[in-house]
Protein backbone atom coordinates (compact mmCIF):
# COMPACT_ATOMS: atom_id res chain seq x y z
CA UNK A 1 0.00 0.00 0.00
CA UNK A 2 1.34 3.67 -1.34
CA UNK A 3 1.35 5.69 1.67
CA UNK A 4 3.05 9.43 2.50
CA UNK A 5 3.42 8.95 5.76
CA UNK A 6 7.35 7.73 6.85
CA UNK A 7 8.82 6.85 10.41
CA UNK A 8 12.23 7.28 10.19
CA UNK A 9 14.05 5.26 13.00
CA UNK A 10 17.15 7.26 14.80
CA UNK A 11 18.42 4.12 17.09
CA UNK A 12 20.93 7.02 18.78
CA UNK A 13 21.34 5.35 21.73
CA UNK A 14 20.53 1.80 20.52
CA UNK A 15 17.03 0.06 20.25
CA UNK A 16 15.31 -2.53 22.85
CA UNK A 17 10.88 -3.39 22.34
CA UNK A 18 10.75 -1.08 25.38
CA UNK A 19 12.27 1.89 23.64
CA UNK A 20 10.55 1.16 20.44
CA UNK A 21 7.18 1.59 22.31
CA UNK A 22 7.97 4.61 24.33
CA UNK A 23 9.17 6.47 21.32
CA UNK A 24 6.00 5.56 19.29
CA UNK A 25 3.70 6.78 22.42
CA UNK A 26 5.07 9.62 22.50
CA UNK A 27 5.15 10.08 18.53
CA UNK A 28 1.37 9.11 18.62
CA UNK A 29 0.04 9.64 22.10
CA UNK A 30 -3.27 9.03 20.75
CA UNK A 31 -2.75 5.55 20.27
CA UNK A 32 -2.21 5.14 24.23
CA UNK A 33 -5.85 3.59 25.12
CA UNK A 34 -5.65 1.01 21.86
CA UNK A 35 -2.57 0.13 23.01
CA UNK A 36 -3.44 -0.44 26.91
CA UNK A 37 -6.46 -2.38 25.54
CA UNK A 38 -4.53 -4.48 23.61
CA UNK A 39 -2.29 -5.36 26.17
CA UNK A 40 -5.31 -6.47 28.60
CA UNK A 41 -6.79 -7.99 25.58
CA UNK A 42 -3.79 -10.10 25.17
CA UNK A 43 -4.00 -11.31 29.36
CA UNK A 44 -0.83 -9.94 29.85
CA UNK A 45 -1.96 -7.13 32.49
CA UNK A 46 -3.38 -9.65 34.81
CA UNK A 47 0.48 -10.22 35.72
CA UNK A 48 1.96 -6.96 35.18
CA UNK A 49 1.56 -2.86 36.02
CA UNK A 50 2.45 -0.67 32.96
CA UNK A 51 3.25 2.55 32.72
CA UNK A 52 4.48 5.34 30.22
CA UNK A 53 6.65 7.71 32.30
CA UNK A 54 8.18 11.47 30.99
CA UNK A 55 11.96 11.66 32.40
CA UNK A 56 15.60 13.02 30.59
CA UNK A 57 18.28 11.50 29.08
CA UNK A 58 21.18 14.05 28.60
CA UNK A 59 19.10 16.86 28.74
CA UNK A 60 16.57 15.29 26.25
CA UNK A 61 12.81 14.84 27.06
CA UNK A 62 11.80 11.38 26.64
CA UNK A 63 9.36 8.63 27.65
CA UNK A 64 10.19 5.39 29.14
CA UNK A 65 8.36 2.39 29.55
CA UNK A 66 7.82 0.62 33.05
CA UNK A 67 6.52 -2.47 33.38
CA UNK A 68 6.12 -3.57 37.23
CA UNK A 69 5.26 -7.42 38.11
CA UNK A 70 2.32 -7.57 40.43
CA UNK A 71 2.45 -9.38 43.70
CA UNK A 72 1.71 -13.02 42.89
CA UNK A 73 2.65 -13.11 38.73
CA UNK A 74 1.52 -16.41 37.32
CA UNK A 75 5.37 -17.89 35.77
CA UNK A 76 5.02 -17.72 32.00
CA UNK A 77 6.17 -20.77 29.96
CA UNK A 78 9.56 -20.57 28.33
CA UNK A 79 9.05 -22.56 25.20
CA UNK A 80 8.21 -20.67 21.96
CA UNK A 81 5.46 -23.30 21.13
CA UNK A 82 3.52 -22.36 24.07
CA UNK A 83 3.57 -18.23 23.74
CA UNK A 84 2.59 -18.82 20.40
CA UNK A 85 -0.15 -20.70 21.15
CA UNK A 86 -1.14 -18.36 23.91
CA UNK A 87 -1.24 -15.08 21.63
CA UNK A 88 -3.02 -17.43 19.25
CA UNK A 89 -6.30 -18.35 21.93
CA UNK A 90 -5.87 -14.68 23.26
CA UNK A 91 -8.73 -11.91 22.25
CA UNK A 92 -6.31 -9.59 20.72
CA UNK A 93 -7.15 -8.20 17.04
CA UNK A 94 -6.41 -10.20 14.24
CA UNK A 95 -4.19 -8.15 12.37
CA UNK A 96 -2.22 -7.18 15.96
CA UNK A 97 -1.83 -10.70 16.61
CA UNK A 98 -0.34 -11.49 13.73
CA UNK A 99 2.51 -8.82 13.99
CA UNK A 100 3.20 -10.23 17.48
CA UNK A 101 3.50 -13.72 16.03
CA UNK A 102 4.95 -12.80 13.39
CA UNK A 103 7.78 -10.67 15.92
CA UNK A 104 7.48 -14.08 18.21
CA UNK A 105 8.94 -16.32 14.82
CA UNK A 106 11.69 -14.36 14.28
CA UNK A 107 12.71 -14.60 17.89
CA UNK A 108 12.36 -17.97 17.99
CA UNK A 109 14.34 -18.44 14.67
CA UNK A 110 16.99 -16.71 16.01
CA UNK A 111 16.97 -19.20 19.11
CA UNK A 112 16.88 -21.87 16.73
CA UNK A 113 19.48 -21.21 14.61
CA UNK A 114 22.69 -20.22 17.10
CA UNK A 115 21.45 -23.12 19.13
CA UNK A 116 21.31 -25.74 16.42
CA UNK A 117 17.87 -26.83 17.70
CA UNK A 118 14.59 -27.08 15.90
CA UNK A 119 12.42 -24.04 16.21
CA UNK A 120 9.64 -26.03 17.90
CA UNK A 121 11.75 -26.77 20.69
CA UNK A 122 13.06 -23.19 20.85
CA UNK A 123 13.28 -22.46 24.78
CA UNK A 124 13.30 -18.46 25.47
CA UNK A 125 14.68 -17.02 28.51
CA UNK A 126 14.58 -13.11 28.90
CA UNK A 127 12.03 -13.60 25.98
CA UNK A 128 9.32 -15.22 28.18
CA UNK A 129 9.51 -12.67 31.04
CA UNK A 130 6.22 -10.45 31.21
CA UNK A 131 7.90 -7.58 30.40
CA UNK A 132 9.45 -8.66 27.38
CA UNK A 133 5.89 -9.95 26.28
CA UNK A 134 4.28 -6.84 26.75
CA UNK A 135 7.33 -5.58 24.44
CA UNK A 136 6.51 -7.44 21.52
CA UNK A 137 2.06 -7.09 21.97
CA UNK A 138 2.34 -3.33 22.36
CA UNK A 139 4.64 -3.01 19.47
CA UNK A 140 2.46 -5.28 17.52
CA UNK A 141 -0.36 -2.59 18.64
CA UNK A 142 1.13 0.41 17.64
CA UNK A 143 2.89 -1.15 14.28
CA UNK A 144 -0.79 -1.93 13.51
CA UNK A 145 -3.02 0.71 14.46
CA UNK A 146 -0.75 3.91 13.45
CA UNK A 147 -2.27 3.76 10.19
CA UNK A 148 -0.36 3.04 6.70
CA UNK A 149 3.41 3.86 7.01
CA UNK A 150 6.82 3.14 5.58
CA UNK A 151 9.68 2.97 7.59
CA UNK A 152 13.53 3.57 7.44
CA UNK A 153 16.44 3.18 10.03
CA UNK A 154 19.66 4.78 10.83
CA UNK A 155 22.48 2.38 11.69
CA UNK A 156 22.42 0.67 14.45
CA UNK A 157 25.14 0.38 16.65
CA UNK A 158 26.96 -2.65 17.94
CA UNK A 159 27.99 -2.02 21.13
CA UNK A 160 30.94 -4.18 23.08
CA UNK A 161 31.69 -6.38 25.80
CA UNK A 162 29.74 -8.77 27.60
CA UNK A 163 25.96 -9.53 28.43
CA UNK A 164 24.82 -12.06 30.99
CA UNK A 165 22.35 -14.36 29.92
CA UNK A 166 21.29 -17.75 30.72
CA UNK A 167 24.16 -19.59 29.05
CA UNK A 168 26.54 -17.62 30.85
CA UNK A 169 28.40 -14.18 29.81
CA UNK A 170 28.34 -13.70 25.72
CA UNK A 171 29.65 -11.17 23.16
CA UNK A 172 28.28 -8.03 22.33
CA UNK A 173 26.19 -8.46 20.19
CA UNK A 174 24.58 -11.19 21.66
CA UNK A 175 24.05 -14.21 19.32
CA UNK A 176 20.69 -14.25 18.42
CA UNK A 177 21.11 -10.10 18.28
CA UNK A 178 24.13 -10.71 15.66
CA UNK A 179 22.12 -13.19 13.64
CA UNK A 180 18.86 -11.22 13.76
CA UNK A 181 20.94 -8.06 12.66
CA UNK A 182 22.53 -9.57 9.33
CA UNK A 183 21.30 -7.67 5.94
CA UNK A 184 20.88 -4.71 8.54
CA UNK A 185 23.10 -1.18 8.30
CA UNK A 186 25.57 -1.32 11.81
CA UNK A 187 28.28 0.31 13.12
CA UNK A 188 30.56 0.84 16.33
CA UNK A 189 30.01 3.99 17.74
CA UNK A 190 32.65 3.27 20.52
CA UNK A 191 29.68 3.08 23.69
CA UNK A 192 29.90 0.09 25.27
CA UNK A 193 27.35 -2.22 26.72
CA UNK A 194 24.58 -4.11 24.71
CA UNK A 195 22.90 -1.62 22.40
CA UNK A 196 20.34 -3.75 20.53
CA UNK A 197 18.40 -6.10 21.98
CA UNK A 198 16.73 -9.01 20.22
CA UNK A 199 13.27 -8.00 20.40
CA UNK A 200 14.42 -4.74 19.54
CA UNK A 201 16.54 -6.05 16.44
CA UNK A 202 13.34 -8.73 15.83
CA UNK A 203 10.97 -5.38 15.52
CA UNK A 204 13.47 -3.75 13.16
CA UNK A 205 12.95 -6.99 10.59
CA UNK A 206 9.72 -6.53 11.36
CA UNK A 207 8.68 -2.86 10.36
CA UNK A 208 11.08 -3.07 7.35
CA UNK A 209 9.90 -6.65 6.12
CA UNK A 210 13.59 -7.58 5.30
CA UNK A 211 13.28 -11.67 4.06
CA UNK A 212 16.30 -14.29 5.00
CA UNK A 213 18.18 -13.70 1.76
CA UNK A 214 16.90 -9.73 0.41
CA UNK A 215 19.81 -6.49 2.27
CA UNK A 216 17.91 -3.84 3.33
CA UNK A 217 17.06 -0.75 1.10
CA UNK A 218 15.60 0.93 4.03
CA UNK A 219 18.42 3.22 5.26
CA UNK A 220 18.27 5.91 3.20
CA UNK A 221 15.92 8.45 4.78
CA UNK A 222 13.55 10.21 2.61
CA UNK A 223 13.00 13.65 1.46
CA UNK A 224 9.62 14.96 2.83
CA UNK A 225 8.15 17.86 5.32
CA UNK A 226 8.98 16.89 9.05
CA UNK A 227 5.67 16.45 11.07
CA UNK A 228 6.28 15.11 14.38
CA UNK A 229 8.98 13.51 16.49
CA UNK A 230 9.05 10.67 19.38
CA UNK A 231 11.84 10.20 21.76
CA UNK A 232 11.55 6.97 23.79
CA UNK A 233 14.58 6.28 26.15
CA UNK A 234 16.28 2.92 27.83
CA UNK A 235 16.27 1.99 31.27
CA UNK A 236 20.04 3.18 31.62
CA UNK A 237 22.26 5.87 30.82
CA UNK A 238 25.33 5.67 28.24
CA UNK A 239 28.65 7.74 28.73
CA UNK A 240 28.34 9.40 25.61
CA UNK A 241 24.94 10.29 24.24
CA UNK A 242 21.93 10.51 25.35
CA UNK A 243 19.95 6.18 25.36
CA UNK A 244 17.14 7.29 23.11
CA UNK A 245 15.88 5.81 19.99
CA UNK A 246 14.23 8.57 17.95
CA UNK A 247 10.90 7.75 16.02
CA UNK A 248 10.46 11.23 12.96
CA UNK A 249 7.23 11.25 11.45
CA UNK A 250 7.92 12.54 7.66
CA UNK A 251 5.60 13.48 4.76
CA UNK A 252 6.75 12.38 1.60
CA UNK A 253 4.15 13.71 -0.52
CA UNK A 254 5.12 15.11 -3.70
CA UNK A 255 3.82 18.87 -2.49
CA UNK A 256 6.20 18.33 0.61
CA UNK A 257 9.08 16.62 -0.60
CA UNK A 258 11.48 19.95 -1.05
CA UNK A 259 13.75 21.80 1.48
CA UNK A 260 12.69 25.12 2.68
CA UNK A 261 16.22 25.74 2.85
CA UNK A 262 18.58 25.48 6.30
CA UNK A 263 20.84 27.79 7.81
CA UNK A 264 24.74 28.08 6.83
CA UNK A 265 25.59 26.53 9.75
CA UNK A 266 23.55 23.01 8.49
CA UNK A 267 25.27 23.45 5.21
CA UNK A 268 28.37 22.93 6.75
CA UNK A 269 27.01 19.97 8.78
CA UNK A 270 26.10 18.85 5.62
CA UNK A 271 22.33 19.29 5.58
CA UNK A 272 20.32 20.49 2.60
CA UNK A 273 21.49 23.89 1.18
CA UNK A 274 19.35 27.25 1.18
CA UNK A 275 16.69 27.63 -1.44
CA UNK A 276 16.84 30.46 -3.25
CA UNK A 277 13.90 32.31 -4.75
CA UNK A 278 12.07 30.39 -7.62
CA UNK A 279 14.46 27.31 -6.64
CA UNK A 280 14.21 23.96 -4.90
CA UNK A 281 16.64 21.98 -3.17
CA UNK A 282 15.60 18.50 -2.47
CA UNK A 283 17.40 15.45 -2.38
CA UNK A 284 17.54 13.03 -5.03
CA UNK A 285 20.21 9.19 -4.97
CA UNK A 286 22.83 8.64 -6.81
CA UNK A 287 23.72 4.61 -8.21
CA UNK A 288 26.75 4.64 -10.12
CA UNK A 289 28.68 1.77 -11.56
CA UNK A 290 30.72 1.00 -14.31
CA UNK A 291 30.09 -1.69 -17.08
CA UNK A 292 33.34 -3.62 -19.25
CA UNK A 293 31.00 -6.25 -21.02
CA UNK A 294 28.41 -5.19 -22.29
CA UNK A 295 27.75 -3.80 -26.17
CA UNK A 296 26.87 -0.02 -26.63
CA UNK A 297 23.73 -1.61 -28.30
CA UNK A 298 22.94 -3.96 -25.43
CA UNK A 299 23.25 -1.00 -22.87
CA UNK A 300 21.33 1.59 -24.53
CA UNK A 301 18.63 -0.83 -24.87
CA UNK A 302 19.32 -1.54 -20.95
CA UNK A 303 19.20 2.33 -20.11
CA UNK A 304 15.83 2.75 -21.48
CA UNK A 305 14.23 0.08 -19.44
CA UNK A 306 15.99 1.72 -16.25
CA UNK A 307 14.64 4.68 -17.41
CA UNK A 308 10.99 3.73 -17.45
CA UNK A 309 11.24 2.36 -13.68
CA UNK A 310 9.40 4.41 -11.73
CA UNK A 311 11.19 7.37 -9.57
CA UNK A 312 14.18 7.36 -12.03
CA UNK A 313 15.19 10.95 -12.80
CA UNK A 314 17.85 10.46 -15.50
CA UNK A 315 20.20 7.69 -16.39
CA UNK A 316 23.38 8.38 -18.49
CA UNK A 317 26.66 6.80 -19.12
CA UNK A 318 30.40 8.09 -20.29
CA UNK A 319 33.36 6.68 -21.69
CA UNK A 320 35.81 5.71 -19.29
CA UNK A 321 39.17 3.59 -18.71
CA UNK A 322 38.86 0.54 -16.20
CA UNK A 323 41.45 -2.12 -15.19
CA UNK A 324 43.72 -4.06 -17.64
CA UNK A 325 43.46 -1.10 -19.63
CA UNK A 326 39.79 -2.20 -20.51
CA UNK A 327 36.93 0.56 -22.26
CA UNK A 328 34.19 0.66 -20.21
CA UNK A 329 30.96 2.76 -19.72
CA UNK A 330 31.02 4.37 -16.46
CA UNK A 331 26.88 5.03 -15.86
CA UNK A 332 25.10 6.81 -13.68
CA UNK A 333 21.47 6.83 -12.66
CA UNK A 334 19.80 9.40 -10.24
CA UNK A 335 16.31 8.23 -8.45
CA UNK A 336 14.11 9.47 -5.90
CA UNK A 337 15.22 8.21 -2.36
CA UNK A 338 12.36 6.42 -1.45
CA UNK A 339 12.57 4.46 -4.78
CA UNK A 340 15.91 3.66 -4.72
CA UNK A 341 15.63 -0.48 -3.68
CA UNK A 342 13.30 -0.98 -6.54
CA UNK A 343 15.61 1.55 -8.91
CA UNK A 344 18.48 -0.50 -7.61
CA UNK A 345 17.01 -4.07 -8.69
CA UNK A 346 15.69 -3.11 -12.39
CA UNK A 347 19.99 -2.02 -12.53
CA UNK A 348 20.92 -5.46 -11.18
CA UNK A 349 18.48 -6.81 -13.69
CA UNK A 350 18.94 -4.75 -16.78
CA UNK A 351 23.08 -4.82 -16.67
CA UNK A 352 25.90 -7.11 -16.02
CA UNK A 353 27.23 -5.19 -12.98
CA UNK A 354 27.46 -7.15 -9.73
CA UNK A 355 27.26 -3.83 -7.77
CA UNK A 356 27.01 -0.10 -7.55
CA UNK A 357 28.02 2.81 -5.12
CA UNK A 358 24.66 4.53 -3.79
CA UNK A 359 24.77 8.36 -2.67
CA UNK A 360 22.76 10.73 -1.21
CA UNK A 361 23.11 13.96 -3.39
CA UNK A 362 20.93 17.46 -2.38
CA UNK A 363 19.82 18.67 -5.50
CA UNK A 364 19.03 22.15 -6.58
CA UNK A 365 17.13 23.17 -9.66
CA UNK A 366 14.82 25.76 -11.04
CA UNK A 367 11.48 26.30 -10.80
CA UNK A 368 9.91 25.86 -14.22
CA UNK A 369 6.30 26.42 -15.84
CA UNK A 370 4.95 24.68 -18.76
CA UNK A 371 2.73 26.36 -21.31
CA UNK A 372 1.58 25.48 -24.96
CA UNK A 373 1.35 27.87 -28.18
CA UNK A 374 0.32 27.30 -31.15
CA UNK A 375 -2.47 24.68 -32.36
CA UNK A 376 -3.49 21.66 -34.02
CA UNK A 377 -0.50 19.85 -35.43
CA UNK A 378 1.56 23.10 -34.85
CA UNK A 379 1.02 23.37 -31.27
CA UNK A 380 3.99 22.69 -28.65
CA UNK A 381 5.11 22.89 -25.18
CA UNK A 382 6.84 25.79 -23.84
CA UNK A 383 9.25 25.74 -20.78
CA UNK A 384 10.11 29.03 -19.09
CA UNK A 385 12.16 28.95 -16.48
CA UNK A 386 13.32 32.37 -13.93
CA UNK A 387 17.28 32.57 -13.33
CA UNK A 388 18.61 34.02 -10.21
CA UNK A 389 19.41 37.63 -11.93
CA UNK A 390 15.33 37.30 -13.08
CA UNK A 391 15.53 36.84 -16.43
CA UNK A 392 13.33 33.97 -18.60
CA UNK A 393 14.66 31.37 -20.22
CA UNK A 394 11.81 30.15 -22.96
CA UNK A 395 12.91 27.12 -24.75
CA UNK A 396 9.80 24.63 -26.86
CA UNK A 397 9.71 21.13 -26.07
CA UNK A 398 12.37 18.96 -28.15
CA UNK A 399 9.91 15.97 -27.95
CA UNK A 400 7.15 18.34 -29.91
CA UNK A 401 9.62 19.27 -32.43
CA UNK A 402 11.18 15.66 -33.21
CA UNK A 403 8.18 14.82 -35.94
CA UNK A 404 9.45 17.93 -37.95
CA UNK A 405 12.09 16.72 -40.86
CA UNK A 406 16.17 18.45 -41.00
CA UNK A 407 17.48 20.26 -38.43
CA UNK A 408 17.35 23.57 -39.75
CA UNK A 409 13.38 23.33 -39.90
CA UNK A 410 13.46 22.20 -36.40
CA UNK A 411 15.49 25.52 -35.75
CA UNK A 412 13.22 27.44 -37.54
CA UNK A 413 10.33 26.52 -36.06
CA UNK A 414 11.64 26.93 -32.48
CA UNK A 415 11.83 30.19 -32.79
CA UNK A 416 9.17 30.91 -34.25
CA UNK A 417 7.09 29.67 -31.79
CA UNK A 418 9.35 30.95 -28.83
CA UNK A 419 8.42 34.73 -30.85
CA UNK A 420 4.87 34.10 -31.24
CA UNK A 421 4.70 32.89 -27.36
CA UNK A 422 6.83 36.14 -26.26
CA UNK A 423 4.46 38.21 -27.83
Amino acid sequence: MTTSRHVHLEPVGGIAGDMFVAAMLDLFPEQFETCWQDLHDCGVMAHVDVSLQPGMSKGLSVKRLHVALKAQPAKRTGNYRDLRRWLEDSALDKAVKHRAQSILLTLAEAEAQVHGVDIEQVHFHEVADWDSIVDVVAAASLIERAGPLSWSCGPLPLGSGLVKTEHGMLPIPAPATAWLLRQLPVWDDGEPGERVTPTGAAIVRSVLSIEDAEPSDHVVKPAGALQASGCGAGQRELQQRPNVLRCLMIDVSSDSATSTGLSDDDRMQGSAPRAGADQIVDRVVQLSFDIDDMTPEELSVSLEHIRAESGVLDAGFQLGMGKKGRALFAVTVLCRPRDEASVSARCLEETSTLGMRVQVLHRRTLERELHEVGVGEDAAGIKVVKRPSGVLTVKVESDDLAATPGLQARRERARRLQAKFES
